[in-house]
């Protein structure tokens, strides 16, 4: 599984490098020697997503080389956006062409000339501004839900998908850690995708993770990307340091009278392998019954298989990262009927999907700011 995750990904970028050079630079550039730099940087721009996929999953390179190339990842995603736009633009000129014939004759070689500038302003424009949206530390969302049956109040930090590995290393765990320990929350549930790589290579940034403190406990649950590393040695490795795994489980936190069910279940690709596969009978066996309960599970897809019968009040979920780079979270909603925010599921129930912590791929965000969640439950 390790090996065909960064296969299937590395060929989706050789069509989309060959996709932006055919139908968008070979159209805007003419001259023969801009044409054949722009067709080398695109080569060398689809070896950097090579090395970066070498770089996460398989050997150790310099963390400068490491940042360089993970940017490919996200210039290769937004030439190709513009490569799109740019299409779309061509067919309305096509379409000013036959209707508007004068008009388009007269302007002809200024629109053309215009849709070219303004795409190569565009792409420019967001890929700096990605890089700068996703170099901000994760924004505090305050929420305050009301529980029934609670009994009194309890706070919770969410955290999802920060990805430890590659780029968050041990100084960024750190500084999300110090952010989450300052709001003093009674718990903190870790939902998923927390760590994207093998445990051996972030011994530090484990340790700073361990640093997460809350009176009631630190919960986990598995995200997709820890399937890919091993899971079963990363299991044991977070108990020892201090992590609850909710493994299809459910138990109860307790502050003075308030008392609410806290369950967790694996993520949805266990089904694909065989392997921790999600149990939601399972998960809810020990609950209390006259007590509010939540429900971790890492995708937000998982709430379609959460019905009323099963009286879960809230739902709290990350996997999307909120589509990370715009106008990613269209083929994310293709995915999962949840993107970012707070939605009504059911009648009773409610669902929370966190943008995450860190990012995959590219250190770059576009609209979807990396974020960390405070909940007041009353």
């Amino acid at each position: 599984m390790k090996s065909f995750f960064p296969l299937i990904v590395i060929l989706v970028f050789c069509g989309i490098h060959l996709s932006v050079y055919f139908f968008l630079v070979k159209r805007i550039i003419k001259p023969k020697i801009p044409l054949l730099f722009v067709k080398y940087f695109l080569i060398f721009n689809f070896l950097g997503v090579i090395v970066y996929f070498f770089g996460r999953y398989f050997i150790e390179i310099p963390q400068s080389l490491y940042f360089l190339v993970s940017l490919s990842i996200g210039v290769g995603f937004i030439l190709f956006v513009v490569m799109l736009l740019y299409q779309i633009s061509l067919l309305i000129l096509r379409i000013m062409e036959w209707t508007m014939p004068k008009f388009y004759e007269k302007r002809r070689r200024f629109l053309y000339k215009s849709l070219n500038l303004t795409s190569g302003i565009l792409a420019f424009g967001t890929l700096c501004a990605g890089v700068i949206e996703g170099s901000l530390a994760p924004k505090v969302e305050r929420l305050r839900i009301p529980l029934k049956n609670l009994g009194g109040r309890i706070s919770a930090v969410q955290m999802s998908d920060l990805h430890i590995g590659g780029l968050i290393e041990e100084s960024v765990v750190s500084r999300i850690v110090q952010q989450i320990n300052a709001l003093k929350p009674d718990f903190i549930v870790l939902t998923g995708d927390i760590i994207d790589t093998e445990i051996s290579r972030i011994p530090k940034a484990l340790e700073a993770l361990s640093k997460l403190d809350a009176p009631l406990g630190v919960y986990f649950i598995l995200g997709n990307h820890e399937y890919f590393h091993n899971v079963e040695s990363l299991l044991p490795t977070l108990k020892q340091r201090g992590i609850q795994i909710l493994e299809n489980a459910c138990l109860q936190l307790k502050k003075g009278n308030a008392i609410l069910n806290l369950a967790g279940v694996y993520d949805l690709f266990g089904r694909r392998i065989n392997v921790l596969e999600p149990n939601l009978q399972q998960a809810l066996k020990d609950r209390e019954h006259e007590r509010p309960l939540i429900l971790l599970a890492h995708q937000p897809k998982f709430a379609l298989e959460v019905r009323d019968e099963h009286r879960v009040d809230l739902i709290l979920s990350g996997h999307t990262h909120g589509g990370q780079i715009f106008p990613f979270r269209f083929l994310v909603r293709l995915d999962q009927p949840y993107l970012a925010g707070l939605y009504q599921h059911t009648k009773n129930t409610k669902i929370y999907v966190n943008r995450g912590a860190g990012f995959w791929g590219p250190p770059m965000r576009i609209l979807a700011r990396a974020e960390i969640t405070y909940f007041e439950f009353v």
